[in-house]
């Protein structure tokens, strides 16, 4: 039996790269979340357009299941609930998405109270449609910063967007048991944003999460973790990325 190619994320980059597959091999899809989508959710038209051409493609998903460690004879262990499986792979595509910038990263001083979150978390937060914050502070203006800022607003929430945070401005968090303020100072001119969260949303950077296909140097692992905003942008431009690593 031929070995498939698998794609580690389901979101729309994995799609992306799992469509531009098909056409050399069996494909299949590994998530540790039950549903397609990633942080964009599972219910967008351009995500169950994505995962339709997918299906009819005969790409097999495994949702639900983590990816846990690859090893040099191309074996990818999975967890699931109840179960450890593997699968035999002939290349890994990695499709874990982009995260926000840690607190740490940002050198963001001060307290470190419930509400002080990552910008993906915010994001799956926000999609149970709980108005879970009424006046968050965004760090930052990555690619979650605007969509974030809108579903708040249209919550009736009044967030407050600040750049990303560099070497001529500092924060500092305040908050006993909650975000309560968040302190700025640039340029020597201090302010104090009243607020009940701090979301980051700053500096996407590649999330690696898998042992064995952690870095550029993993044998038998590509990659592919574009930026771009919608769904259809991120897949094609996986699509893109895939199709010009089969053309070398």
């Amino acid at each position: 039996m031929t070995r498939p190619f698998v794609v580690v994320g389901a979101g729309p980059s994995g799609l992306g790269a799992a469509l531009a597959l098909v056409d050399r091999g069996p494909v299949e899809v590994v998530d540790r979340i039950p549903v397609a989508g990633g942080s964009h959710g599972w219910t967008g038209r351009e995500i169950r357009d994505l995962v339709r051409a997918g299906e009819r493609a005969g790409i097999r998903f495994r949702l639900g299941e983590t990816a846990c460690r690859w090893d040099r004879a191309g074996r990818l262990l999975l967890a699931a609930p109840g179960r450890i499986s593997t699968i035999d792979a002939r290349h890994l595509y990695f499709a874990g998405g982009l995260r926000p910038a840690t607190a740490a990263e940002l050198h963001i001083a001060g307290d470190r109270p419930a509400g002080v979150l990552p910008a993906s978390v915010a994001e799956h937060l926000l999609q149970t449609r709980v108005a879970l914050w009424q006046r968050p502070v965004i760090v930052g203006d990555g690619p979650w910063s605007a969509h974030l800022a809108e579903t708040v607003r249209g919550y009736g929430g009044t967030p407050v967007v600040l750049p990303k945070p560099g070497p001529e401005m500092q924060l500092r968090v305040e908050g006993r048991v909650r975000v309560q303020v968040l302190h700025v100072t640039e340029n020597g001119v201090s302010r104090a944003i009243p607020g009940d969260a701090v979301i980051l949303a700053a500096d996407p950077r590649p999330v690696r999460n898998v042992e064995g296909a952690l870095d550029e140097a993993a044998p038998g692992v590509t990659y592919v973790q574009p930026g771009g905003t919608t769904p259809t942008e991120r897949a094609d431009a996986a699509r893109e990325l895939v199709r010009c690593e089969g053309d070398r």
